[in-house]
């Protein structure tokens, strides 16, 4: 167990708020807390949202009416090391979103968009037994590609742009972590931004940046068991999004989560579970509100 050395891994990019006021469907996800000493991994996560949109008169509405948004992914993501400081990582998301107004109910499912990223270690020290301070720092980039479903009407033949599993646009990532740890315990910063593209309906999301700051404690509990609570602070700002070149309404937004979870890992099995509660939000103008965050996670390591 003294070689288990871990590398806190970036944040996906995450979308704050966007479309005619309703939840976001496109969103970030956070690679978590890794071993090293297993150099591959593939594995499925669960990641679950809910929002809650109010549509105002402003938007050419008689009255204010509310609808409410649950967003489930269900993604296939892994790790390839290419070489000692040099991993690739691939994400393939499948998207079933809900979307409740009135009487109306609306559903969307489908393939989302495949993102591809590639990160460099540019400073590890954990090989030295003998230091009592170990560092990494990483940096890498990546594209997200537009494979995801999109063109999904309501039952009132509207197509929201957010309330869909793709963007059909092709955007490209640009991410940094720097982690230290001392005995079990550690402590990581990270950051991510996404630079987003018009897609052939002429609408581009505004570039997202998030931030995180989290600690972790890594506690054996046998020889083949052990236990990793963590817990932090999370930032996320969304800019606003364009239509047709002109500015979109009611667009971009500002969220800071606090975050607490724990994996479990046993040999080269991993299972985790996260929950992410707001403390700070300002989406759509104030027109749209998130609740707590829930993820899941089961990793294979080889």
């Amino acid at each position: 167990m003294k070689k288990l050395f871990f590398i806190m891994a970036i944040l996906m990019p995450v979308s704050a708020v966007a479309c005619d006021i309703c939840g976001c469907s496109a969103s970030g996800y956070q690679l978590g807390i890794l071993p090293q000493y297993h150099k591959n991994f593939i594995g499925l996560r669960y990641g679950y949202r809910q929002f809650k949109s109010t549509h105002p008169m402003e938007l050419g509405n008689t009255a204010n009416h509310e609808s409410r948004e649950f967003y489930h992914t269900t993604e296939l993501w892994g790790r390839w090391y290419a070489t000692k400081r040099l991993q690739f990582f691939a994400f393939v998301p499948f998207q079933y979103f809900r979307r409740e107004e009135g009487k109306s109910i609306t559903t969307v499912s489908g393939l989302g968009d495949i993102t591809l990223m590639a990160n460099y270690t540019l400073i590890d020290n954990n090989w030295d037994l003998g230091k009592k301070w170990h560092h990494v720092f990483q940096a890498g980039g990546g594209i997200k590609l537009p494979t995801g479903k999109t063109g999904i009407p309501d039952e009132g033949g509207n197509i929201y742009q957010n309330f869909q599993p793709g963007s059909r646009s092709t955007d490209f990532v640009l991410n940094a972590v720097y982690t230290v740890r001392r005995g079990k315990w550690g402590l990581n910063t990270d950051a991510s931004y996404r630079i987003n593209t018009t897609n052939k309906e002429e609408y581009r999301f505004g570039n997202r940046f998030n931030s995180s700051l989290r600690g972790f404690l890594y506690q054996p509990v046998s020889k083949t068991v052990a236990l990793q609570p963590y817990a932090g602070l999370m930032y996320e700002h969304a800019s606003g999004d364009y239509e047709l070149h002109k500015a979109k309404e009611y667009t971009g937004g500002d969220m800071l989560h606090t975050s607490i979870g724990a994996d479990v890992y046993f040999k080269r099995f991993s299972a985790g579970v996260q929950a992410q509660l707001p403390v700070y939000q300002h989406l759509s103008a104030g027109y749209n509100k998130t609740y707590a965050r829930l993820s899941a996670t089961v990793n294979f390591f080889f």
